[in-house]
C-alpha cells in the first residue's frame, strides 16, 4: 500500500479522537473508510476476483455505515456541544503514547508490509482509545468503526487479501453493531436528553 494512503489513514484516525462535532467525526471516519476502500481497489490488480469483490464492499462500506450515523445524528440533536473530559493536548498525548506502545509491542505480522502493520495497529488503538476517552455515545461508535477500519487494513494487506466471503461475513457484524449502537444512542438520548454517556451515572432503577 502506498505511504500516503497509510499516513491518510492514521492521521484520519488522530482526527478523529482531537475533534469535539459529532458531524465532524462522522465525516472523517467515512473519509478514512473511502481511503481504505480506494486502496483496496488499487491493490485488486492481479490479485483473484474475489479481492475485487472485497474492494467493492469496502466502498459501499464507507458510504452506507456514516450515512447511517449521520440519519442517528439527525436524529438525536444535542441540545448542548459536550465539552470534552480531557482536552485537546491530553488526548492527543494519550493517544500517541498508547499508538507508540502498541506499535513498539506487536512484533512483525509476516505481511511483507511493516507500515501497514504498523497502521493497523495504530488504527485499533486509536479505536480502542476513542471508545474509552470520548463521551458521547456515537463518537464511542465512531471509535468502533476506527478499530474495525485497522482490520479492513489488515486484510488487504494479507497477500492475496481475504475471501470475499470472509469480507461479507464481517461486514455483517459491523452493521449488526452499529445498528444496536445506534439504537442505543437513541434510547440514551429519551432518557437524558443528550447523548452524553456521563449522564447516565445520574440514573437510578
Amino acid at each position: 500500500m502506498s505511504p500516503a494512503a497509510i499516513t491518510a489513514l492514521v492521521v484520519l484516525g488522530f482526527a478523529v479522537m482531537l475533534v469535539r462535532r459529532r458531524s465532524l467525526a462522522t465525516l472523517l471516519v467515512s473519509a478514512q473508510a473511502m481511503v481504505l476502500g480506494i486502496a483496496a481497489l488499487s491493490l485488486a490488480r492481479g490479485r483473484p476476483a474475489d479481492f475485487l469483490v472485497a474492494a467493492i464492499i469496502l466502498l459501499v462500506r464507507a458510504v452506507a455505515l456514516p450515512a447511517l450515523l449521520t440519519f442517528t445524528r439527525r436524529r438525536t440533536p444535542e441540545p448542548y456541544l459536550v465539552i470534552p473530559a480531557t482536552t485537546v493536548l491530553v488526548r492527543l498525548v494519550l493517544a500517541a503514547t498508547v499508538v507508540l506502545i502498541a506499535a513498539a509491542s506487536i512484533p512483525p505480522l509476516g505481511l511483507g508490509d511493516r507500515p501497514a502493520e504498523h497502521a493497523a495497529v495504530a488504527l485499533l488503538s486509536l479505536g480502542i482509545a476513542i471508545v474509552i476517552m470520548r463521551r458521547p455515545a456515537l463518537l464511542q461508535v465512531l471509535g468502533i468503526l476506527v478499530a474495525e477500519n485497522g482490520i479492513y487494513l489488515l486484510a488487504i494487506s494479507v497477500p492475496g487479501g481475504l475471501p470475499f466471503v470472509i469480507e461479507l461475513g464481517v461486514l455483517f457484524d459491523l452493521v449488526l453493531v452499529v445498528t444496536v449502537a445506534a439504537a442505543f444512542t437513541h434510547k440514551i438520548h429519551g432518557e437524558v436528553g443528550s447523548g452524553d454517556t456521563d449522564l447516565l451515572r445520574a440514573l437510578r432503577d
